[in-house]
């Protein structure tokens, strides 16, 4: 089935419609030349077969999807993002919690009452309604709600990264679907040279003039051909399943004509790209989150060990003894909490926290340095591949093509050997692999690069943004 988005469909579709009014025009013919006769009916069959087969196959109007478009998709509908933004919302959702007073004690009760269970025989007895609050005084709680505030940064500097990589996973399927499509259209001429290479060596063999192993070398790359395109087609349907499911799309394999990828032409000089793995790089940030969290929690667990204020109020209501009323009491308390056993649990959580702040440090480091790494070693190799598709456009494939068409002239001219004429399209086959499989791999190569700088700017791209909720 074609696209009339593509030049291509758009011929095929005014061809399909010369031959299905052509078709309709020899059923009128037919109808009127054997009316009343017994064939009029199977000349009318025919032509409505042939309509519905034409109709089958006719183009249908497709909207082509652009890598943008694609990764506007990503960001809203693939489902590893959506669960995690669900998790920068449960980190936000922590944050108030954190640094919360505890909940107050109310109490009610009776106090002092006689075995008799009487309210009026003794002057102590009475009814209670008490209420007691924990007040704290070290500022543990205001560092937890630090900690919480800065995990829940990280978690939200992480859904960041994981967006860039999914692009970049998603700019790799698009360029694996895209010229696997092209690797088969390569295939597919060349079937068709080979198909014009069977004819010419058969017809020579057939005067006399030619050789019968010229006809099955013909016969055999043709045939070959067909694995090619059998495999070229399988590699475009499994990258376009990929790119379908990292868009969110349920059900079959992507079905849009694909527009061609872009292909930014990079600076030789690397500063740019190392720009883009700077300290507001996401992966620095979440690492950078990670450890102000465990350093802040440190610093709360250790403040534990300061003492707390215990509040206390209760209020006493007393029933009149022997006639004589009694006034009401009232009981104020303050307390204090002794850090008694805090060598037991205060003291190790804060040291556990310490060491999980210098591992992220650590951590923050490393990834500092795998960033400039990568980054140098993706720019050198997009400058390689972007070379080598220079080379193979303007020079190798340019010159297989010259090759090819003064292997025929010398043919046709009978100056030359039909197997040169085999060996030079052979070549230029080989030549257009290579060529299509060097962008596909500098489109890799670049979408690498934007998983390792999260800039789209560096290649063209308007990035969609990713945000932390959904909601």
């Amino acid at each position: 089935m074609f696209h009339v988005s593509t030049p291509r469909g758009r011929v095929l579709a005014a061809a399909l419609a010369r031959l299905a009014g052509a078709a309709s025009s020899r059923a009128r013919t037919l109808a009127a030349r054997t009316a009343g006769g017994p064939l009029t009916r199977m000349a009318t069959r025919r032509a409505v077969v042939a309509m519905a087969t034409l109709l089958a196959v006719a183009p249908h109007a497709a909207m082509a999807l652009d890598l943008q478009a694609a990764l506007r998709e990503v960001a809203a509908a693939n489902p590893t993002l959506a669960g995690r933004r669900e998790m920068v919302e449960a980190a936000r959702s922590r944050v108030a919690p954190a640094g919360a007073w505890q909940n107050p004690m109310v109490e009610l009760g009776a106090i002092n009452v006689p075995a008799g269970g009487r309210f009026d025989m003794d002057p102590m007895t009475m009814k209670m309604v008490g209420v007691e609050q924990r007040v704290p005084l070290s500022g543990a709680n205001r560092l937890s709600r630090r900690s919480a505030s800065a995990a829940a940064q990280a978690e939200g500097a992480g859904l960041e990264m994981a967006g860039y990589e999914l692009f970049a996973m998603a700019w790799e399927a698009y360029a694996d679907a895209y010229y696997a499509g092209q690797l088969a259209r390569s295939s597919l001429a060349h079937r068709g040279a080979m198909g014009q290479l069977v004819r010419s060596a058969r017809v020579r063999y057939e005067a006399g003039n030619g050789r019968l192993d010229d006809v099955l070398r013909a016969e055999a790359e043709q045939a070959r051909t067909l694995a090619d395109l059998e495999a070229f087609e399988a590699e475009a349907g499994g990258a376009r399943a990929q790119l379908a499911a990292l868009m969110g799309r349920e059900g079959a394999a992507l079905a849009d004509s694909l527009e061609s990828p872009p292909a930014p032409a990079l600076n030789e000089d690397v500063s740019s790209i190392i720009a883009g793995v700077n300290g507001n790089h996401p992966r620095l940030r979440e690492l950078r989150a990670q450890a102000e969290r465990y350093r802040l929690a440190a610093r709360a667990a250790r403040r534990m060990m300061w003492p707390d204020l215990q509040l206390g109020l209760s209020y006493g209501i007393r029933q009149p003894v022997m006639g004589l009323a009694q006034d009401n009491m009232w009981t104020a308390t303050a307390g204090l909490m002794l850090p008694v056993f805090a060598g037991q649990r205060e003291l190790p959580m804060g040291a556990e926290m310490d060491a999980m702040a210098r591992a992220a440090e650590s951590d923050l480091r490393a990834a500092t340095l795998e960033l400039d790494r990568q980054a140098r070693s993706l720019h050198a190799t997009a400058r390689a591949d972007q070379r080598a598709v220079a080379l193979l456009a303007d020079t190798v494939v340019a010159t297989q093509q010259r090759a090819v068409a003064a292997s025929w002239s010398s043919y046709n001219a009978g100056a030359g050997d039909l197997w040169r004429v085999f060996e030079a399209t052979h070549a230029l086959y080989g030549e257009d692999i290579a060529l299509v499989r060097a962008r596909q791999e500098l489109a890799r190569t670049e979408a690498r690069l934007l998983a390792i700088t999260a800039r789209g700017d560096l290649f063209g791209l308007s990035l969609p943004e990713i945000k932390w909720s959904a909601r």
